[in-house]
């Protein structure tokens, strides 16, 4: 479990006990004080411990501060995890989704933010339902695209006689005299492996594996499949630490 996490459960728990502490004192003052301090915490509890500031000065001090202090981290390590982007996002999608005009860039950032969100905090957003739903969105797109294009090739190959086939098959043979291994390759040079099979290692993120699709001035654009079927997205460029391409390399002539 991320250290952070643990201490911020550890100061929630240190919060709830002074809490407890700070109400049970206030019942003891009287019962309007502690039902309060119990139910409008920290509204009623302010005031409390201003008024009796000579004998309820401690508890008062160490709830704020416990308190405060962990809700503080909480919220912290929300934003670290991309939280604040995945409430924004998912306005985003369920407004397109209410309206009937859900672009793909919108649902494609939204399953990015989720999956990094998932990945960096260790729980479920619980977006389950809407990330189904967009991951088939995004394959009836991608399908709907792919079938668009082939149409294209084909009308070219037609005006083409002697265009090759769109589905020639690489020669077999000279797959015995290479290899395919993935090499490190400059961010500025990606634009030449559009289609290719990549590795991408980000901040905070192991290497992960998809195929990259697109770039673009500030962001590489990629495609995975999951259980769910293919969906596609985009990481900045300053987020991404190092990209290997899969390739085929010749091997070494035998001696």
């Amino acid at each position: 479990m991320n250290f952070q996490i643990v201490i911020a459960l550890v100061l929630a728990a240190i919060a709830l006990l002074t809490y407890l502490w700070l109400a049970l004192r206030a019942f003891r003052v009287h019962p309007g004080w502690g039902a309060g301090v119990m139910f409008l915490f920290p509204l009623a509890a302010i005031p409390f411990g201003l008024r009796f500031w000579e004998t309820e000065k401690k508890p008062f001090l160490l709830s704020l501060v416990s308190v405060g202090a962990a809700v503080g981290l909480s919220l912290h390590l929300f934003g670290s995890w991309g939280g604040w982007e995945l409430l924004d996002a998912n306005n985003l999608v369920q407004r397109g989704i209410a309206t009937q005009q859900l672009t793909r860039e919108d649902a494609e950032s939204f399953l990015r933010i989720s999956h990094d969100f998932r990945q960096l905090s260790g729980f479920s957003p619980g977006t389950d339902d809407t990330e189904r739903f967009l991951a088939q969105y995004l394959r009836q797109a991608a399908e709907q695209q792919a079938l668009a294009r082939a149409n294209q090739d084909r009308h070219a190959s037609q005006d083409d006689p002697a265009a090759p086939p769109i589905n020639e098959k690489p020669d077999s043979a000279s797959e015995e005299h290479t290899r395919l291994v993935y090499r490190a390759i400059p961010l500025d040079q990606a634009r030449r492996y559009i289609g290719a099979t990549v590795k991408v290692t980000r901040r905070n993120v192991g290497e992960k594996e998809y195929r990259l699709t697109g770039v673009t001035a500030r962001s590489l654009q990629f495609a995975q499949r999951n259980t769910n079927g293919a969906y596609s997205f985009a990481f900045r460029l300053k987020d991404i630490e190092k990209l290997r391409v899969l390739i085929r390399e010749e091997l070494p002539p035998r001696r």
